[in-house]
């Protein structure tokens, strides 16, 4: 009878896991991307797990060292002890991607932290006399192939921007606000079913002055309530022990 118990109790383990797959790695604290997904534009692009990083990790002689050198941005994890860092490549319409598939009940909880260093140049309001160049860097939730959240958003306009006419004219006034901290994020699950979280960052209207986005921190709050299949299961699985457990007893007794 015993193992009757033990090895119903076990089905049900496996039942309730299978049907409620949690993030893997969601920190970043095993020190590398394991369990994400990376994607990359068609040309350059990086992705790179770290225990720190600042304005001198920029490459030196590049267009984004320039910036980099007159905005000193410098990042430590917020919790833990790494964090992720993604670098922009080209073209333009392509991001650089982290993304993770997993599974979610109802009220459950993704947080965590982000920031981004984007030195392009921006005018304002998000435009110069040829063209926008404002690089940007999100945070997006998919369920199947349609987007349904952005729970975070920052771009070059959030470092500074060269002021301009209405008419994309110049003014000669520039503004730097200097290093973008660390923000905080959360979105809540609305319904039960299966979610994509993307981390990208892209270019905007030019292929130079490579932006970098950072996301650290995450954390995943489950209400951690099993599936309805899996209830259904456990009762009936609980029904047959207690029919197994009376038909013994009969047996016994008629001994």
């Amino acid at each position: 009878m015993k193992k009757l118990w033990f090895a119903t109790m076990f089905l049900m383990l496996c039942l309730t896991s299978n049907a409620y797959s949690q993030p893997v790695n969601y920190g970043f604290e095993t020190g590398d991307t394991a369990g994400w997904v990376e994607a990359y534009p068609e040309y350059e692009g990086e992705i790179n797990v770290v225990k720190s990083w600042s304005w001198r990790d920029v490459p030196i002689g590049t267009d984004e060292r320039i910036s980099a050198e007159a905005y000193k941005p410098s990042y430590n994890p917020v919790e833990g002890g790494y964090f992720a860092v993604l670098k922009t490549g080209a073209p333009d319409t392509q991001y650089t991607t982290l993304s993770q598939s997993f599974h979610l009940n109802r009220g459950d909880v993704l947080e965590g932290w982000a920031s981004f260093f984007g030195p392009s140049e921006v005018g304002y309001p998000y435009e110069l006399e040829n063209g926008n160049y404002n690089d940007f860097a999100l945070i997006t939730v998919s369920r199947g192939k349609n987007v349904i959240a952005t729970p975070w958003y920052a771009d070059s306009i959030d470092h500074g921007y060269a002021e301009t006419s209405a008419h994309g004219v110049e003014t000669g006034r520039y503004f730097n606000f200097g290093n973008l901290p660390w923000q905080y994020w959360s979105w809540t699950t609305p319904d039960s079913d299966f979610y994509t979280i993307n981390y990208q960052v892209t270019q905007g209207g030019d292929s130079v002055q490579n932006s970098y986005a950072f996301f650290d921190g995450s954390r995943h709050k489950s209400t951690q309530v099993p599936e309805p299949s899996a209830m259904v299961l456990l009762g009936i699985s609980l029904a047959g022990i207690m029919g197994a457990s009376r038909v013994l007893n009969k047996f016994r007794q008629a001994m």
